[in-house]
Formats: C-alpha cells, sequence, structure tokens
C-alpha cells in the first residue's frame, strides 16, 4: 500500500513529519517498510495485514494517524451534492444470477461526458502513488479506489449491447480481451460482468477492452460492487492477473462504502467532465451487519495490566469510527463499523486499545512464578518411556507425511475403510489423512534399501485418522514399527537376519517396561503373509497387528528382502500403563525346574500352552519359558516339538520333589485333555 503525506494531511490535522509519522503508524500495526520523496511529496510503503482491508486507503490510514495523534478526521463528502440535478438517461437492468459470489452490485448512468485530461490534483495524487495517468473517469475511479478503498469501473454505456447488466459465471470456451490488450480465455465458474452477448469484465478483476473508456465516449456506466474474495482470488490465481482492485477484493472490501463510493466517484467525474449524473441501479442486498460488543474496561485493564481512563478508552474507540454507549457504568456498548469486519469480540478491543495506547507505555513487569506440581501428563510420560524403550533397542525413529493418494489409501483397506478426505487438497498425493502408517513405513524402508542401506530397525509413532459414516472424526495415536536385513552380526553368532519373533520380541519388551503384557493369536490380514493380532492381557479388542510383508506387497513398494512391520493403537496403551516402579524381594526360598518337551499341531499356539500350564499349577510357578521349538526328524510334518521351562516354587517354604512332581504331572494331565497333545 502507497501511502501520500501530502494526500493523507487532506484529511487529518497532523503536525509531524513524514518521519515521525510512520514511526507511529508502524507501532500501532500499520508498517511502514519505506519512505521515498515523489515530486515535492512523502510517499511511504506499507505492509497492511491481511485482516486489515480498512487500511488499504488514504482515508483508513488517516482514520488511523487520528487515533494515534488524538486529533480530528475531516472526511470528505460521501453524497452527491443538492444542487446536482439528476438528468434522464438510458435505463439499465442488473441482473444477478450468483448471488454468492456477488451478493450486491449497483451501476450508476453519467451522460454528456467529455473525456480528456484529469484536473492536476487528481493526477498528482495518483501519480503519487504509482498509478499511471489515463483519462479523467478512469483517474477519478482509480483516486477513489485509493481514497476509500472501494474498487470502481466504468464502462462505456454506448458499447454495452442490451440494456442489461449481467453478472454470471463464464462459460466454457468463452474469451474475453481485458484493457491490458490480451485475450483470456475464461474457465467455467469465473464470475464475469457480461451484456447480452458477450463478457465485458472479468468481475473485480480487469475490464474488458471492447467496453473501455476512450475520448469518444459520452456515456458512462460507473460500476460499484461487492465480490466474494475467494472466487476472486481463485480467478486471479487461475488466469495470473492481478490489479489493484482484485488485491482489494480478495482482502474483503467495506459493504458499507458501495453506494456511498458511487456517489462520491459520480460527484467527481460529474465535476471533471462536465456529465450530467443519472439513475442508480442496484441488485441484490449487502447484507450488513450492525454488530455491538460489550467491553468491560476493568477486565481490559487486567489483561494489559495497566489501569485504563474510562474517558481516554471512548476516545480510542471513538477515533477509531467505532460508536460507543452506556457511558454511567463500567461497560461500553461498541458498535462495530462496516469496514472492521476482523473486530468479533472484547479481546479484539483490548488489542486495539493496546496498540493505539502505545504497548511501550504498558508497564513492563516480572509475572510471579508459580511451579506446576504437575509438569507433565501421563500420556506424554508414557510416549517418553516408548521413545526411550524403542531407541535402546537399536531403533531409529522416521517421520512420515500425514496426508497420503487416494491410490495409496486402498492398499491397506482391509484394516482402514472410513478414510478422511480432504475437500480442498493441495495435490492428489495429499487427498488423504492417512488411516494406517504402514505405507509410510514401507516408503522409507524402500527409500533406504534403494540406497544399498540393507540393515534396517525403523519405529515411527504417530496419528491415523477415520471417520465413520454417521460419527466424529477420530484421531488415534499408534506405533509402527519396521525389520529388515541383517538384524546381527558378529564373529561368535555369525550372521542372522531379522524375523517375525525378533519383531514380537521388541513388542513384549516395550510392554513389559510399560507394565503391560499382551496375548497373541493367528491372524489373517491380505498383505502379510504371516500375521498375529495383539491384544492387552484381559481385554477382548485387538490393539494391533505384527506379521511378514506378502511378496505381492513389497513389489508394489520396490522392496526385494523380507520385511516384518508392526502397527499398535495406544490410546489404551497411554491410559492403562503404569510407569512407577516396584521392588521384587528376592525369593528367599530356592525354586524346583522341570522341563517339558511336548508334541503338538502346528495350529496351535505356544500362548495357548503357557496359559494352561498357568492355570494348573496352582499358584506356585514362578515361571514358565519357552526353551525351544523343533520340526525335522521323528517329528510328524503336520506337528511341531515345542520344550518349556517350569519354575516352580513359594515365598513362605521350601516345596518337596512330591509336590511339585503333583502339580507337574496335573500339568500334564491338563494339557492332554485340553489339547490332545503328546509328550516326548
Amino acid at each position: 500500500m502507497k501511502l501520500s503525506y501530502q494526500w493523507l494531511k487532506e484529511y487529518v490535522n497532523i503536525n509531524v513529519s513524514a518521519e515521525e509519522l510512520a514511526k507511529e503508524l508502524t507501532m500501532s500495526g500499520s508498517e511502514v517498510e519505506a519512505i521515498e520523496e515523489v515530486g515535492g511529496d512523502k510517499v511511504m510503503s506499507l505492509e497492511i495485514t491481511s485482516n486489515r482491508p480498512d487500511c488499504l486507503n488514504i482515508i483508513g490510514l488517516a482514520r488511523e494517524a487520528s487515533a494515534v495523534f488524538d486529533t480530528d478526521l475531516h472526511l470528505p463528502s460521501m453524497e452527491i451534492p443538492a444542487k446536482e440535478a439528476r438528468a434522464k438517461g438510458p435505463r439499465v437492468e442488473c441482473i444477478i444470477k450468483n448471488n454468492d459470489l456477488c451478493p450486491c452490485y449497483t451501476a450508476r448512468v453519467i451522460t454528456g461526458v467529455q473525456v480528456q485530461e484529469a484536473s492536476d490534483r487528481i493526477k498528482k495524487h495518483i501519480l503519487a502513488v504509482s498509478l499511471r495517468p489515463v483519462n479523467n473517469v478512469v483517474d477519478v475511479t482509480n483516486f477513489c479506489l485509493m481514497e476509500m478503498g472501494q474498487p470502481l469501473h466504468a464502462f462505456d454505456l454506448d458499447k454495452i449491447e442490451g440494456d442489461k447488466i449481467i453478472i454470471r459465471g463464464a462459460v466454457k470456451s468463452e474469451k474475453i480481451v481485458t484493457i491490458d490488450g490480451e485475450e483470456r480465455e475464461l474457465r467455467p465458474g469465473m464470475l464475469v460482468i457480461a451484456d447480452s452477448k458477450r463478457p465485458i469484465a472479468i468481475a473485480g478483476i480487469m475490464g474488458g477492452k471492447d467496453t473501455e473508456v476512450t475520448g469518444s465516449t459520452k456515456t458512462i456506466l460507473l460500476e460499484s460492487a461487492y465480490f466474494n474474495p475467494i472466487s476472486i482470488r481463485q480467478t486471479a490465481r487461475a488466469l495470473g492477473l492481478a490489479s489493484d482492485s482484485s488485491y482489494r477484493f480478495e482482502r474483503g472490501v467495506d459493504k458499507g462504502m458501495i453506494a456511498r463510493a458511487s456517489d462520491r466517484s459520480a460527484s467527481i467525474i460529474a465535476e471533471e467532465t462536465g456529465g450530467k449524473i443519472c439513475e442508480f441501479y442496484d441488485a441484490g442486498k449487502s447484507d450488513i451487519e450492525k454488530k455491538v460488543i460489550e467491553f468491560d474496561i476493568e477486565k481490559a485493564g487486567k489483561m494489559l495490566g495497566e489501569r485504563l481512563e474510562k474517558k481516554q478508552v471512548e476516545r480510542i474507540f471513538q477515533r477509531l469510527g467505532m460508536t460507543v454507549s452506556g457511558r454511567g457504568s463500567k461497560n461500553l456498548s461498541v458498535g462495530i463499523p462496516t469496514f472492521r469486519e476482523d473486530l468479533k469480540n472484547q479481546v479484539d478491543l483490548v488489542e486495539e486499545v493496546a496498540r493505539i495506547y502505545g504497548y511501550h507505555n504498558v508497564p513492563a513487569t516480572m509475572t510471579k512464578f508459580i511451579p506446576q506440581v504437575k509438569r507433565k501428563e501421563h500420556p506424554r510420560k508414557v510416549l517418553e518411556k516408548l521413545y526411550e524403550t524403542l531407541s535402546a533397542a537399536g531403533l531409529n525413529e522416521i517421520m512420515t507425511y500425514s496426508l497420503i493418494s487416494e491410490a495409496t489409501s486402498t492398499r491397506f483397506s482391509s484394516i482402514a475403510k472410513d478414510t478422511v478426505s480432504l475437500k480442498n487438497p493441495l495435490s492428489e498425493e495429499q487427498k488423504i489423512l492417512t488411516p494406517q502408517l504402514l505405507d509410510g513405513m514401507l516408503r522409507a524402508i524402500s527409500w533406504n534399501i534403494n540406497r544399498k542401506n540393507k540393515d534396517l530397525g525403523f519405529f515411527e509413532i504417530g496419528k491415523i485418522y477415520s471417520c465413520a459414516r454417521g460419527k466424529e472424526f477420530s484421531e488415534v495415536p499408534a506405533l509402527s514399527i519396521g525389520l529388515s536385513g541383517t538384524l546381527r552380526s558378529n564373529w561368535q553368532e555369525g550372521e542372522r537376519g531379522a524375523n517375525f519373533y525378533d519383531l514380537k520380541g521388541i513388542l513384549e519388551k516395550t510392554l513389559k517396561v510399560l507394565r503391560l503384557s499382551a496375548d497373541f493369536s493367528r491372524m489373517q490380514i491380505d498383505f502379510l503373509a504371516s500375521c498375529a493380532g495383539v491384544k492387552l492381557e484381559g481385554d477382548g479388542q485387538h490393539i494391533g497387528f505384527l506379521g511378514e510383508v506378502s511378496t505381492k506387497l513389497l513389489n508394489e513398494y520396490d522392496i526385494d528382502q523380507p520385511v516384518y512391520i508392526c502397527q499398535i493403537k495406544l490410546d489404551e496403551i497411554l491410559e492403562k500403563s503404569v510407569l512407577t516402579n516396584r521392588y521384587h524381594a528376592v525369593a528367599r526360598f530356592p525354586s524346583s525346574s522341570r522341563d517339558i518337551s511336548i508334541l503338538c499341531d502346528k495350529a496351535l499356539a505356544s500362548a495357548e500352552i503357557r496359559k494352561t500350564i498357568l492355570e494348573s499349577g496352582e499358584e506356585i510357578i514362578r515361571q514358565v519359558k519357552l526353551l525351544d521349538v523343533y520340526e525335522g526328524e521323528q517329528i510328524p510334518p503336520d506337528k511341531r516339538s515345542l520344550s518349556y521351562g517350569i519354575d516352580y516354587g513359594l515365598d513362605t517354604r521350601t516345596l518337596t520333589d512330591e509336590e511339585v512332581e503333583a502339580v507337574h504331572s496335573k500339568i500334564k494331565e491338563a494339557l492332554i485333555k485340553q489339547f490332545k497333545v503328546g509328550f516326548r
């Protein structure tokens, strides 16, 4: 935004230098980046934030200066002078076909104009803000744009076909030559201003060449409207076309200025061209909402750490164009003007008071520090313990994207059906909020393997997303682990690749650290060659799975070696984990150990056997360990041998051999009865 120092002083009484003005505007939120001298004037370049479109004009910045320097604001007349007789002119009908993109449109006819150079005052002001003079009609619309912030456009009415102005969406293959001489192809849905035959302007961005005002123009149609900011931004980007008008429409113009800006510019055009002001036509409604915010002066003072004077607060609000009532109490009712849509609640008004009062005037006090008894929530502590444990297991953490493509999400449809899709994704590759962590894990493994880094152990803790029909969105923390390549290699043990049981062991160790235990049971998932489901002990619901990735899926990720992965939901784990340590005394009495070798079906899970052993042990079993799994000679093809070591003992006395043998025999009988196993 360009600001002319001399132009600003026409609306506000300030007796400070341009440099002092620039400093105070910057401190109040309208940052001045540079000052240059143009024709004896000081012109400032300002960086206006996107929430303050009211400062994208001279009057808006004059209002800011009025508040900062506590001086009166002198606004120009926004009405057509009473002496200006309304002439009869051509009738024009305005038709809005898309009220969402153009809720309000106005047009005014001015006849008998004489197009020539604008007056020196008009040319001087628009030149100061880097606009090129064209003629008195166009220059006045630019002058009013910079003065009031309302974009305007003048058409040569005699070049418009028919007596209708139609605001509609463009149709396929429709084209227009804009006033810069470029032919532009419009996309369906782009908002245009059209006559009965063709588009005559790209709404809010640029007019058409065929209806521009030239030296032969005698009658003009003056447009003042409100266009949807998002529509203007999308059209400007799609066409690679930007203008001072589109810059302001994109940020939202003042709905209360539409008709007033038309009156103001029509008066100046009539003065500059000798034309006669005719009928004013409007369509749609601007839906101006009268907003009032209750302001608690005492509460605002506590927020700023400064006692606020009521009269001072009232004066700041009034200087900023707001209305104030309720002067007899501590609360003020503040009426918000239409040009300040960014003000929505009391906090916004506190900020207005603070920036005008001056942040440097607010005392710098050290707040009393109150130590927090509970510095970290339990889930955060559990997560930190997870990171520590998984890193200690030799795994490296990875972080992958939370957005994936729709095609990728279907690869794991058996475990992730209710996906969450973005309505306006940046690209097709970033359309779905990931319903699983497996894709990112396999991509990371593939990326490393294809760069000759083949011995891999990764983990990721992230979020998975879902949304079942008729239900709320779900965002659940989850853990994914991936193993591939050589797990261990040394001179004593040789080289050994990672396998399913390494992954299972890492999970068991991690849960043990959190003082949880899990049940593992056979499970089938289409993209895993072998798989086990994971349940927390005592719960009936699966919290995840682990297994070996199928060859088909490996090929899709260009991986040529076995990969073992798991995915575990962490919501229950974060809730149920126990991080406090407990002391377990060393047993006072010795244990008695027995081994048992069982011949069973391959389909029988070791966990089921272990569970039966513990249940039959009459509370004298201290520990059950799986010692060996054997399949081979002397073992039938559909069988396998499982060897367990069982430690028996009590904390109150030493067990006799007879007691141990009795329980050991009972265990064997229970295994035979329940699973029909044999013993070796």
